[in-house]
């Protein structure tokens, strides 16, 4: 779950992104080994928490190599659901009479012919090894650059801190030069420690604001200070999340060609962070008499993921033309990388058996039941979702073509992350989304007895995202984040599997009143002026707007999915489906952009919006609120 949730500092990695599985492009096919059926009386169980644990452990295996969406790993995991959506006797709701709806994933980014990074001086000249002493980031732009190096310190400009890397130098048109991480780093009371500073150390904001500063070029490099005591490692190119260009070149250096470049300063790296950091005053200037050429190429490797899709049609002659689809992301990490919160262990599998085997085996085990059960008066819709990690491409894509009609779907209900339950609290988020779920969801907890805690929200970084932003009921069941989130060590002992089986109980038993019940859900629009911060995101930190990006676009721009009800963004005529080109002044390329300007802004500043809404490019101008 959580793809927004970035690794906030080096060494994190927030925004480093590197080559993971190559891809398959094929569809799911026989020469891949499957995991092992399941007995005919697991199926007969369903949501027993034995049964449960089982497909957890399926998932979680090491055959399964992470499931990192376009990997041989996720396609098995495919091929697993699929069998299990055809033993339970679901009928295909993909592409072509199969299981399977595919969209396209870039899946690897690799190195091309021709990444250079020369350092010329005086009458010398030194040419430097791209894998060895120097390597882009993936999101870097393509291209050849060529100028003067500006030594930026950290590359931060934090106006409400005092405090800015590039006052009084000139960094446009040149290539700058900066650090890993922030002044004071390893100071608990530091002022880059606050929660609203956590983003000035990540590397894409570093790349971001020195193209917002005029550079057409960054090197950068881990600070001497916090990783000297380290053997020195190239941490570019290490999973793949985003695959969206920065607009400038940007490559990582190991600190040796940064020391080659500030020789002609005499200066060292070392003291010049000793330097910012003792007087938490920037050191920032020109470097005399060096210039650097840099050239970056980059080849994006495609292939493909795939939702699994089952239906069981209604019993119902006229309620079987409604449906309720119940999802889960089967997706994670593979073998880590950018949004891996144990970076250094990068190459070891992140088996994700909570995010999201837990949520995956809900759905097997309802699937289990209902079709073993003679099935219900309107028909289900079973989804495992590939692609949320990357951005919620799997629901985005089958918001885009529904396996069923979603104005004829009654709700969504999406599991992500229930294997953890902690004394009896259980998380439910979009209770307000229809004006009859809290009911249902009170009644149906009758028959469990959890202690819920209720969201009224329907947006959040997860796969009912996409269903909400079309105007359909959503409840979102979560039993709370944890220490293994995104690591390797969330593994299949770890699940809380009696608690695992009261949550699905307790879906199962919402899910009967909403799929045999004469009512359907009325769909309601929420109108608060601001949703609280998602937990552990950084996605709340800035001021607040209120726009739903559309996820899986690809357009030049920021297309809108939806607004929310009373936001600044609503206020200023913004719709749903306009793509928002100019934010503030700033070109908006893609969603990284986006957030970059905004975190800039504060509550109550005016900011000029263009966008487009069909062929007409507008202007509108939006005054920021306080995030509660």
């Amino acid at each position: 779950m959580a793809w927004l949730n970035k690794a906030r500092r080096f060494p994190g990695l927030a925004l480093t992104i590197a080559l993971v599985v190559s891809a398959c492009a094929r569809p799911p096919s026989q020469d891949v080994p499957a995991a092992p059926a399941p007995t005919r009386a697991a199926v007969q169980a369903g949501t027993s928490a034995s049964d449960l644990l089982e497909i957890v452990k399926t998932l979680a295996a090491p055959e399964m190599a992470g499931r990192a969406t376009g990997s041989l790993g996720m396609e098995r995991a495919a091929r697993y659901i699929a069998g299990e959506f055809e033993r339970a006797g679901l009928t295909p709701g993909g592409e072509g009479g199969s299981y399977f709806q595919a969209f396209d994933v870039v899946t690897g980014i690799r190195l091309g012919e021709g990444n250079h990074l020369t350092l010329q001086g005086g009458n010398s000249r030194r040419d430097y090894r791209a894998g060895q002493d120097f390597t882009p980031f993936s999101f870097s732009d393509g291209g050849q650059v060529q100028g003067e190096i500006v030594f930026a310190g950290y590359g931060i400009t934090a106006p409400e801190l005092t405090y800015d890397d590039y006052a009084g130098v000139d960094a446009a048109g040149k290539i700058v030069l900066v650090l890993s991480g922030e002044p004071r780093e390893r100071d608990p009371a530091g002022p880059f420690r606050q929660p609203e500073a956590y983003r000035y150390t990540e590397v894409r904001y570093k790349v971001l604001n020195a193209r917002e500063h005029g550079a057409k070029g960054v090197i950068l490099v881990a600070n001497p200070l916090t990783h000297g005591e380290e053997p020195e490692q190239l941490f570019a190119f290490r999973g793949i999340t985003s695959t969206s260009q920065s607009g400038i070149l940007a490559v990582n250096a190991l600190r040796r060609v940064a020391e080659d470049i500030l020789a002609g300063a005499d200066r060292s790296l070392r003291d010049l962070q000793q330097a910012i950091d003792r007087d938490l005053h920037p050191q920032s200037f020109p470097v005399p008499g060096r210039t650097v050429q840099m050239e970056v190429r980059l080849i994006h490797e495609h292939g493909r993921g795939w939702n699994v899709i089952g239906l069981l049609p209604g019993t119902d002659p006229t309620l079987r033309e409604q449906a309720v689809v119940v999802g889960a992301h089967y997706d994670h990490l593979g073998l880590g990388g950018e949004t891996s919160l144990a970076p250094s262990r990068y190459g070891e599998i992140h088996p994700g058996a909570d995010d999201n085997a837990s949520g995956v085996a809900g759905v097997l085990g309802l699937a289990r039941v209902y079709a073993g059960g003679g099935g219900a008066r309107r028909t289900l819709v079973f989804v495992a979702f590939a692609g949320e990690e990357m951005g919620l491409l799997g629901s985005a894509q089958y918001a885009r073509a529904p396996a069923f009609p979603l104005e004829r779907t009654v709700a969504m209900l999406n599991m992500d992350m229930i294997g953890r339950l902690r004394g009896e609290t259980l998380h439910v988020f979009g209770v307000e989304t229809g004006k009859e779920l809290r009911e249902v969801l009170e009644a149906a907890n009758r028959e469990v007895g959890l202690q819920l805690r209720f969201s009224g929200d329907g947006y959040g970084p997860s796969d009912h995202t996409p269903f909400y932003a079309k105007d359909r009921p959503v409840l979102f069941f979560f039993t709370g984040p944890h220490e293994d989130y995104h690591r390797p060590s969330d593994t299949p002992e770890k699940i809380n599997a009696p608690g695992l089986a009261r949550v699905v109980r307790l879906v199962g038993g919402v899910l009967r009143r909403l799929v045999d019940g004469d009512s359907e859900v009325t769909f309601v629009r929420l109108t608060s002026s601001s949703p609280p911060r998602m937990r552990g995101t950084g996605a709340g930190y800035g001021p607040y707007f209120g726009m739903i990006p559309e996820f899986g676009g690809t357009d030049e721009g920021v297309r809108l999915g939806g607004i929310r009800a009373g936001s600044p963004a609503e206020k200023a005529g913004l719709q749903s489906g306009d793509l928002i080109l100019r934010f503030d002044g700033k070109v908006v390329r893609n969603l990284e952009d986006f957030v970059f300007v905004l975190r800039g802004k504060r509550a109550g500043d005016r900011v000029e919006v263009i966008y487009r809404r069909g062929t007409v490019v507008r202007t509108t101008s939006a005054v920021l609120e306080t995030r509660q």
